[in-house]
């Protein structure tokens, strides 16, 4: 059975790949893609969403959502990482598909599915906030949430001691949204820092020459997170995965919030593990998964995408 996925995302590198999988994944029925502003500017960030559905397949709407986060003005995009256009210079073609108003494309996708979607944010969460905010019955009727962002334990933070990007850049959407009542997994940098990939594991794409192993090739590249002995972390396609291939991950039931006023903390999240705060569990924590499962899924889908498409 297809799972209906609705992408909110910040295109982003590690977005596109994810991007990538779900193209290559019949498990997945995109209903949409929605563009926020994070790794790098609303104006980049919508026409990579749109030129990358055109580039892997992708028979879906897309929107443009938020321009900035809902009220902290000094936050900046991740431009050393993904460069200026947030794909590293990759010539990605401008795509002539319209691109519509994000919060009304995404509560019209749920509207429209035909089995509850699953949510799935890999960006900062302002979208994912207005969404509950403006359309609250669209919302209830979300299979889930499922965001990349936060973490837990030695893995609280990338940006900060203590903060990952997307909730560093909009801590007050994530508060919003874990509070919002909707089901919700977290996909932290506890579990992502381990979802490593290098060009070398792309054994029969690096041989294709075909245009998903060009677009790969160019956007590993130039990614600029930390190189790790396993390759870079593929945050956002782990979280993909584990919208749809639940059953392969480990999750904890827990009370969690996104601290979005501290001099130190901003935009960290707090798990409340022992339960000492009272509080019921909000959100399903994901500890563990097979590395291993994950890198032959990665590489063995986006080597079948490119065989689709050459």
């Amino acid at each position: 059975m297809r799972t209906p996925i609705i992408i909110d995302t910040d295109p982003g590198i590690d977005d596109a790949i994810a991007l990538a999988l779900a193209a290559a994944s019949d498990e997945v029925d995109m209903r949409a893609i929605i563009a926020v502003a994070g790794n790098v500017g609303l104006e980049h960030t919508a026409p990579n969403a749109a030129g990358l559905a055109d580039l892997l397949g992708l028979d879906c709407p897309v929107g443009r959502g938020a321009s900035g986060p809902l009220w902290r003005r000094d936050t900046k995009p991740a431009r050393a990482v993904h460069g200026e256009d947030g794909l590293g210079g990759y010539p990605l073609a401008a795509s002539p598909r319209l691109v519509q108003p994000g919060l009304e494309l995404m509560a019209q996708a749920i509207e429209d599915s035909p089995t509850p979607p699953v949510l799935v944010a890999i960006g900062p969460l302002t979208n994912v906030a207005g969404l509950l905010t403006h359309y609250p019955e669209q919302a209830a009727q979300l299979e889930r949430i499922v965001f990349m962002g936060g973490g837990t334990g030695e893995h609280l933070g990338n940006v900060t001691a203590t903060a990952e990007f997307n909730l560093y850049f909009d801590p007050d959407a994530g508060a919003r949204v874990l509070a919002g009542g909707v089901p919700i997994t977290m996909v932290g940098l506890n579990v992502t820092e381990r979802a490593l990939v290098s060009w070398e594991d792309f054994g029969e794409l690096r041989r294709s020459g075909g245009p998903i192993c060009n677009l790969v090739e160019h956007l590993l590249g130039n990614y600029g997170s930390e190189a790790r002995a396993g390759g870079k972390a593929q945050h956002d396609s782990l979280a993909l995965a584990a919208a749809i291939w639940p059953e392969q991950f480990q999750v904890e039931s827990r009370f969690v919030d996104v601290e979005n006023t501290g001099r130190l903390t901003s935009g960290m999240t707090v798990v409340d593990w022992a339960g000492a705060g009272g509080h019921a569990p909000n959100c399903e924590v994901v500890v563990d998964f097979s590395p291993t499962w994950f890198r032959q899924l990665l590489t063995e889908r986006l080597a079948h995408l490119d065989r689709i498409l050459r």
